[in-house]
Order: structure tokens, then C-alpha cells, then sequence
């Protein structure tokens, strides 16, 4: 019972920790999840990156810098499109 307990306090944890990023980089969070399901692809991918970033201790502000460092279009996140990579 423990287990599930803990295990559930930590998944919320770890969804604060996405929505405070996503909120940094301007993207709505709820948007995101559906984007998630829509797309997958690099979102999934980006999803999965994020949940270890937490788990291995990096901060909201690590995270988000390099976000917005990488090559990745997050601008088409918000627009619906998939998300790709910059040439």
C-alpha cells in the first residue's frame, strides 16, 4: 500500500515539475498532453526527457534553457503541428 501511495505522490511530482517547464516556455501544459497523443513522435520522446530530468535531479531553469538551446521547433507545438527539428 506504500508503494502505490509513494508511487502516485510521484508521478504528481513529476507532472508539477513538466507543467512549471511548459509554463516557462509559454505552452499550456494540457496542450501539450493532447499533443502528446496526437503526435507522439519527438513530443513523446520530449515528454519521456522531461520525467528524467526531474528524476536525476535537474531544475525547472536547467530544463527549460536547454529547450530553448536545442534544435528543436517547440513553436510548432503551439500552433499543432508536429514537432521536427531545426536543419
Amino acid at each position: 500500500m506504500k508503494a502505490i501511495v509513494k508511487s502516485t505522490s510521484k508521478k504528481s511530482q513529476t507532472e508539477i515539475f513538466e507543467q512549471k517547464v511548459f509554463n516557462r516556455l509559454l505552452i499550456d501544459p494540457k496542450h501539450f498532453d493532447c499533443y502528446v497523443n496526437t503526435h507522439r513522435g519527438y513530443a513523446f520522446l520530449l515528454k519521456n526527457w522531461i520525467k528524467e530530468s526531474y528524476e536525476n535531479g535537474s531544475t525547472v531553469k536547467e530544463v527549460v534553457k536547454m529547450l530553448k538551446n536545442s534544435k528543436l521547433q517547440l513553436e510548432s507545438i503551439n500552433i499543432g503541428k508536429p514537432l521536427t527539428l531545426m536543419a
